[in-house]
């Protein structure tokens, strides 16, 4: 096998989990060259990544899909694996000029010998090891990597020098969630912020990518007069996840920033409500590097749908987290 295509265009978290597995095969096969079609808004995460050779954006929009058909229409691959993709993609068989195609997913559009079946309750990490199994490719371990150039370096240096930051000594409290009952609530961000900024020395970064988090993070910035509290909901993906590899520690629900904390190995306190810490949280990572926090499942049974609605994460308190939170401190600053 000479040249292969890995397509992952989905979400953040789960284009990073098949960072492990492009190192494996690529350690497996060192002269392979291997390509990525993955999601454009995260295109900037697997830059500089040394196993790859070339990385071409995808887009849901079908207008602009022929633009990523052009130039997959004269590459031939021994093989095109699909990590995880949008049903959608099905519009992209026309440009292809390689076979087999292989997937973890159901689609009808992919002959049934060359679906790699998998059990749900399996991790995202360890779904893409089996399917590579099918080629030879042995495990590596199932830390995901981001690569950092010097320029995003350069930058995160200016940001925390104007800043007056430290590197390991502030808290990154993301607020964002790709949909609101994934989201901690915005007043108990606001209280946790306040018990860090009055009992520790540590600064906090308030982050998330999407708009409304901006708007969240100008609420709690409004309600602290302090330089030691600041937001970087602005900055370009790549430095957002430069800052959170430098934080000492991320409080995040389960969302693309938590996945990007256990890619930089940040210390993590991770929130889950909807989702299976087993499928998408930490994978081979230390205790001391990530503390997981669930939803009391009994009480979720005893309130109302409308009142989940709001958010699945109503049950883990500011008290449980600050729990966590004097953990990870305690252990870094005894460091």
């Amino acid at each position: 096998m000479e040249k292969i295509l890995i397509v992952s265009s989905t979400g953040m978290g789960d284009c990073l989990w098949g960072t492990p597995g492009i190192r494996a095969l690529k350690k497996t096969f060192p002269g392979i060259e291997i390509d990525l079609v993955v999601n454009r808004p995260w295109k900037p995460l697997f830059e500089f990544n040394p196993h790859l050779n070339q990385i071409f954006e995808y887009q849901n929009q079908w207008y602009l899909q022929p633009f990523l058909g052009v130039k997959l229409l004269g590459r031939h691959y021994d093989a095109v694996v699909i990590f995880h993709a949008n049903r959608n993609f099905r519009r992209m068989l026309p440009w292809f000029r390689s076979l087999p195609i292989w997937c973890l997913q159901n689609f009808d559009w992919v002959p049934e010998s060359h679906h790699v079946k998998t059990d749900d309750t399996v991790h995202g990490i360890q779904k893409r090891f089996i399917m590579l199994e099918k080629f030879g490719v042995k495990p590596d371990g199932g830390q995901m990597e981001i690569f950092f150039d010097q320029g995003t370096l350069d930058e995160l240096q200016q940001i925390l020098q104007d800043l007056n930051f430290s590197p390991g000594n502030y808290v990154y409290l993301n607020l964002g969630a790709s949909v609101e009952r994934k989201r901690w609530m915005i007043e108990r961000f606001s209280e946790l912020a306040s018990r860090i900024l009055k009992t520790t020395s540590w600064n906090i970064i308030l982050g998330g990518g999407g708009p409304d988090d901006k708007k969240r993070a100008l609420t709690i910035l409004s309600q602290f007069n302090s330089r030691r509290i600041a937001e970087d909901c602005s900055y370009p993906l790549k430095v957002s996840a430069s800052v959170i590899s430098k934080a000492g520690l991320i409080v995040t629900a389960d969302t693309g920033p938590m996945h990007i904390g256990f890619a930089t190995k940040t210390p993590v306190v991770a929130l889950f409500g909807t989702t299976s810490p087993a499928v998408s949280g930490p994978f081979e990572i230390p205790d001391y590097l990530c503390q997981v926090m669930e939803i009391d499942s009994k009480g979720k049974n005893n309130v109302e749908e409308s009142y989940l609605e709001e958010s699945h994460l109503r049950s883990i308190t500011v008290d449980m987290v600050w729990e966590q939170v004097e953990k990870v401190l305690a252990e870094k600053s005894s460091a």
